[in-house]
């Protein structure tokens, strides 16, 4: 069950974030409903996630083949859920370089633990999960297929009245300070496959977090906790995902003239699509509701940016300070602008409230077209391979023109004399038994001296 917001001692500076209607009375009294949600963070940009997501009470796994990485989370997730993805064919690394391919052949070789994973009552039982990751990574992303793959078919066993399943993913997209084609590479892989599961229904929202959106907007107005300690851009982008979310997932909390209940909360989430969700809290009077909607719609996106058509499903939620008149009309006209504006069935939720000084709206769309920055990763991907293909091109010319090609072979092994070095094995001194009159023990019983190998010797340690 999730901590209240007013007592929950592991905010931490998540609390500067958060909306004061969730510490109001109207909220704490019903956290008994709050919808449950388990969280699972794949790799070092995912548990970041899932660590600030778990603050609020949420039962969270993270998956890393570098233990150092989840290390940081050891305060905040318990070590049995912690769990390291280690390899055998590459047990010397820990981690993976962003390099996806890789990240991917670890998770196949660790499918067990996905499984288990998958299949623990936390996973079963709540009412929604999220899968976190960092695309342009190499070990979460590299994961995910795996993951999903086992996550959904043990969510369908959950699936909704429409089929849809209670299963979603939040991803973090690179910036373009994140320099060469690798991380863009990562991410379009991640997405394509994202895409798919989503064609294929396996997978409801999507919810992705644009670094670059979040580093212009951090510039602007970085964020200090109560002691003054600036907060990094992407710890602060990590807090804004968890915010939001535990805001729109209070909706259903609220009593009001229009009530988004939790069955209409979860299936908005399990629609397969790009979830955008707008807030605006700084609206002291509607003058012009209609331009207020537009502008939530269109302005306000608080994780990525998406053109507004093509839209799957919506909602918007308007809360009002407790003891302001609202006109009866409010809720048909909202409702109204809303559905025109974004011309697919919307849910509608007013409500006052004792903790707000003003208007507060959020509005959530589920699209069938991905974030802008996607086409912006593809423009930039094309210059980055154009440029490290000059990159190399130049190296090249600049060894050529030392002119030195007469000593390429200057250190090949054919000129040099290396009769009789090298490795020698046991095969190579069997060969010289012919030399001499060896007993041949090789049909002596048990108790002979025929000789065990080393693995037979390490099998009957007892450790």
């Amino acid at each position: 069950m999730i901590k209240s917001f007013e007592t929950n001692n592991t905010l931490g500076a998540l609390k500067e974030l958060l909306s004061p209607h969730l510490r109001s009375k109207e909220v704490l009294d019903e956290l008994d409903r709050f919808p449950s949600q388990a969280i699972v963070g794949l790799g070092q940009g995912g548990g970041r996630i899932a660590t600030e997501l778990s603050r609020f009470g949420f039962p969270t796994f993270l998956l890393n083949s570098s233990k150092s990485d989840m290390e940081e989370h050891r305060n905040l997730i318990a070590e049995e859920r912690r769990i390291v993805t280690k390899s055998k064919l590459y047990p010397e690394l820990e981690g993976t370089d962003k390099n996806a391919q890789l990240g991917y052949d670890i998770a196949t070789e660790n499918k067990e633990l996905y499984k288990k994973v998958a299949l623990t009552p936390e996973i079963l039982n709540s009412e929604f999960v999220w899968a976190t990751v960092s695309l342009g990574g190499g070990t979460g992303n590299g994961a995910l297929k795996v993951a999903l793959t086992y996550l959904s078919a043990v969510r369908k066993k959950r699936a909704l009245p429409d089929g849809n399943i209670p299963l979603g993913i939040i991803c973090s997209l690179p910036s373009s300070d994140e320099k060469g084609s690798s991380f863009r590479k990562n991410a379009l892989a991640g997405v394509a496959v994202i895409q798919q599961l989503m064609n294929e229904g396996k997978i409801g929202n999507v919810l992705i977090i644009d670094n670059e959106k979040i580093k212009n907007y951090y510039a602007k107005d970085p964020l200090k906790t109560y002691n003054g300690t600036e907060i990094d851009a992407k710890s602060y982008s990590n807090m804004v995902v968890a915010s939001i979310l535990a805001e729109i997932s209070s909706l259903p909390l609220l009593d009001g003239r229009s009530v988004f209940d939790k069955t209409e909360l979860l299936a908005t989430l399990s629609t397969p699509g790009w979830l955008s969700i707008s807030k605006n809290n700084k609206v002291s009077e509607i003058d012009d509701l209609e331009h207020t909607i537009h502008d939530l719609f269109n302005e306000s996106e608080v994780l990525a940016e998406y053109e507004l058509n093509n839209i799957a499903a919506g909602a918007i939620a308007v809360m009002y300070p407790k003891g302001k008149n609202i006109s009866p009309k409010i809720a048909d006209d909202v409702y109204q602008y809303t559905s025109n504006l974004l011309n697919t069935k919307v849910n509608l939720s007013i409500s006052t409230n004792s903790k707000l000084e003003n208007l507060t709206f959020y509005g959530l769309t589920v699209n069938h077209t991905p974030s802008v920055r996607i086409t912006e990763l593809k423009e930039e991907l094309a210059e980055w391979i154009k440029l490290e293909e000059e990159q190399e091109k130049a190296k090249q010319e600049a060894s050529s023109s030392l002119g030195l090609d007469e000593f390429a072979d200057f250190f090949s092994s054919e000129k040099r004399n290396n009769k009789g070095r090298g490795e020698i094995s046991l095969s190579d001194l069997n060969a010289l038994d012919d030399e001499f009159d060896f007993l041949d023990d090789s049909n002596i019983e048990n108790g002979s001296k025929k000789e065990r190998s080393m693995e037979e010797e390490l099998d009957d340690l007892d450790i």
